[in-house]
């Protein structure tokens, strides 16, 4: 088939877990299928690297002022400014306007089907004629609920609006679509219920040939490390929450203990965490492997959000034991003690973090179950080929009836 994908971000380079996703699973579809990717690009980025790197995807870069995972920009507000005039989200405006002018140059003839990255591009001016597939990453109404949950009133009060706008467009989107890419079974059940007519869950994953079980000799004793991007903001509340929380318990239990904050351009909100003992706030690395490989502990104290988390399904390939949130496990079929340790409230986060520290024995248990789950079900290859196969059975259906 010829499928086109459209996307408001370009997958390169990865900083975001949309993005790995992304990436990926378009691999896995160019294996057997002819496809092609209209996606937002920043301005800054040459549009010949990027055709090389997601070869042999073909690419229809569309530069743009503002994509997901940057800070505010000018572009970005002017977008956001088009809801307050419309009866359509800030979202939708923000991810689907810079690609409107694109969309309307295209010849349709060209492709079979539309798939689009994030369920608000689904109310985008597509041929009904083409059928429609929707992978939703996230349920975004749901990330701002949980967002609006922790802000002051003012912004709390904007954000429940934006989240009733999104909502009404999510659910109008999954029924529209010929069909609906859930990364968890939480997800898939909540657009069945909202009138999705066909649902597939296709998890997120791991490279699991790119990301070695690390030897446990090579982390650093009381080492605790937070890998994610920080231009979410999910990411950056839990961070604060944990050194705010969480932190201070945990020192005076462990007063070696030393907590890293490795992520994707951090805000400045974190600027101030480094001058509290202990703590360091690294940025943006080339590579976050190294680091994984220092950590006794992998930390994702999440609060807020949805989805499924690609941070612990990198840790555990690595053979990182992991703490975090029962929302951060959400989508995830880990078995909490088993695999991962869970805890929701400070005092329990941290006296985890402590017992994981405080035993070998314990981390080692918890890294070689969670590199054996990841193994038998968050592969990329085998998801892959999930993807495959759903698309294999949607064509049978769709034009042999």
């Amino acid at each position: 088939m010829r499928i086109l994908v459209v996307s408001p971000v370009l997958p390169y380079p990865n900083h975001s877990g949309g993005a790995i996703r992304i990436a990926q699973l378009l691999r896995a579809l160019a294996r057997e299928h002819d496809v092609t990717l209209l996606a937002s690009k920043p301005a800054r980025l040459d549009p010949e690297e990027a055709r090389r790197a997601l070869a042999p995807i073909a690419v229809i870069p569309v530069s743009v002022g503002w994509v997901i995972g940057e800070g505010p920009t000018r572009a970005k507000r002017l977008w956001q400014s088009r809801s307050l005039v419309s009866s359509r989200s800030a979202l939708y405006w923000m991810l689907a306007g810079p690609l409107l002018d694109e969309l309307r140059r295209l010849d349709w003839q060209r492709f079979d089907i539309v798939q689009v990255e994030y369920s608000p591009l689904g109310l985008l001016p597509l041929p009904r004629s083409l059928p429609l597939v929707i992978d939703g990453h996230n349920i975004e109404h749901r990330v701002l609920e949980r967002i609006s949950q922790r802000s002051g009133w003012l912004r709390g009060l904007w954000m429940r609006r934006e989240c009733q706008r999104v909502r009404r467009e999510e659910i109008t989107a999954w029924r529209r679509a010929s069909l609906c890419l859930a990364v968890s079974r939480v997800e898939a059940e909540e657009m069945r219920r909202c009138g999705a007519r066909r649902v597939a869950v296709i998890p997120n994953g791991v490279d699991v040939r790119q990301m070695p079980f690390l030897p446990f000799d090579a982390a650093e004793p009381d080492h605790i490390v937070f890998v994610g991007n920080l231009r979410y903001w999910p990411n950056v509340e839990g961070v604060l929450w944990f050194v705010r929380e969480v932190w201070p318990a945990i020192r005076a239990r462990i007063p070696s203990a030393r907590f890293s904050i490795v992520g994707y351009d951090p805000p400045s909100a974190l600027g101030v965490l480094s001058a509290i003992d202990g703590v360091r706030l690294i940025g943006t690395v080339p590579v976050v492997t190294p680091w994984l490989a220092r950590a006794s502990v992998v930390v994702v104290p999440l609060r807020a959000g949805s989805g499924t988390r690609l941070k612990i399904l990198e840790a555990f390939a690595a053979g990182r034991p992991v703490v975090t949130t029962s929302l951060g496990l959400e989508g995830i079929d880990a078995e909490p003690g088993r695999h991962v340790l869970v805890a929701d409230d400070a005092a329990s986060f941290g006296s985890a973090v402590v017992d994981l520290l405080s035993s070998s024995h314990h981390r080692a248990a918890l890294a070689a179950e969670a590199r054996r789950l990841v193994e038998r079900s968050y592969d990329w290859d085998r998801i892959g080929e999930q993807l495959l196969a759903v698309y294999r059975q949607f064509a049978l259906e769709t034009w042999t009836g």
